[in-house]
């Protein structure tokens, strides 16, 4: 009888230390992206800064695909690309 008391207590014991654990445990915040996908940073060709390219402003200026940070930056480029061919 007495190792089975004895395994009792010490199963009762850690259930305690495990409920103990997760009651004050941190709680993580999940991430919002999944794991592995880091965002390619690309260069805007007129204000010369980097941005995640799923938040960057894709425009065809002359055939080619470029990257901006605002519509502005685009607006601007392609008004002086236009300037530059005529």
């Amino acid at each position: 009888m007495g190792i089975l008391r004895l395994l009792l207590i010490v199963f009762v014991g850690y259930l305690a230390y495990r409920f103990i654990r997760s009651a004050f445990a941190k709680k993580q915040i999940p991430r919002t992206e999944p794991k592995g996908s880091i965002d390619e940073m690309v260069q805007d060709p007129q204000c010369k800064t980097y941005i995640p390219m799923r938040q960057a402003e894709a425009r065809y200026v002359n055939g080619k695909k470029y990257y901006f940070c605002s519509a502005r930056c685009a607006d601007e480029f392609e008004s002086q690309n236009k300037e530059a061919k005529l």
